[in-house]
């Protein structure tokens, strides 16, 4: 099918560090606060919330935190068809939440809690054109799709939280199938403390964030 045979998975911390910067414009500590964003929204819901409630709370904290550091960086929000997080207008990456059921496991590919839909499946398929149409270099669908990864967070009872930033190949039966790459940003047992870094150099919001409280 012509797909690339690499498949590059980054665990070694000096890597990932580097990685993320030279790729991204982030820091590890910086993704680490979103993940804990979003563990912790999911942890203060009860059994009294819709039985959705933990994975919608952790996907809106996960996306907006997302937000917070990346538009500080110059990046926008992303909305397209559905699908919200945050991309780059100079490049066209995009970088989107999920929540999955296992991620940061060398032997396991992460697999969404919730299936992706049609808008997923163009995003995805879009962000690699070389491997489906070959369109002009000069084509702004091909110039400025950019490349879609995900911040794939599990949160499991007996495993605890892994996360991994990671670039998926396709969507199969509305699930990632393979990955190009995937960096590890917290393996198990590396994130005990989901408490949000009070001394963290977070960006200042240049934006309104509306906050309900129980």
């Amino acid at each position: 099918m012509g797909f690339p045979a690499e498949r590059i998975v980054r665990t070694d911390e000096e890597d990932v560090i580097t990685r993320l910067a030279e790729h991204f414009g982030v820091t590890r500590d910086e993704l680490i606060h979103v993940i804990k964003m979003a563990v912790g929204a999911r942890r203060n819901t009860t059994a009294d919330n819709l039985r959705t409630a933990p994975g919608w709370y952790s996907h809106d904290a996960g996306t907006q935190g997302l937000r917070l550091i990346f538009r500080a960086k110059g990046w926008d929000a992303l909305y397209e068809n559905g699908v919200e997080g945050v991309f780059n207008p100079k490049t066209g990456m995009k970088i989107i939440f999920q929540n999955v059921y296992r991620a940061a496991d060398v032997k396991n590919d992460p697999r969404a809690i919730s299936e992706k839909g049609t808008a997923s499946i163009d995003l995805i398929a879009g962000a690699q054109p070389d491997l489906f149409i070959k369109k002009p270099a000069t084509s702004l669908s091909t110039e400025n799709r950019g490349e879609a990864w995900y911040l794939c967070v599990s949160c499991d009872e007996h495993i605890g939280v892994c996360a991994e930033l990671s670039r998926p190949l396709r969507l199969l039966n509305k699930q990632f199938a393979d990955f190009h790459e995937r960096i590890f940003i917290v393996k198990k047992g590396e994130l005990e403390n989901v408490s949000l870094d009070n001394d963290l150099d977070m960006p200042q919001q240049d934006y309104d964030i509306q906050i309900s409280r129980k």
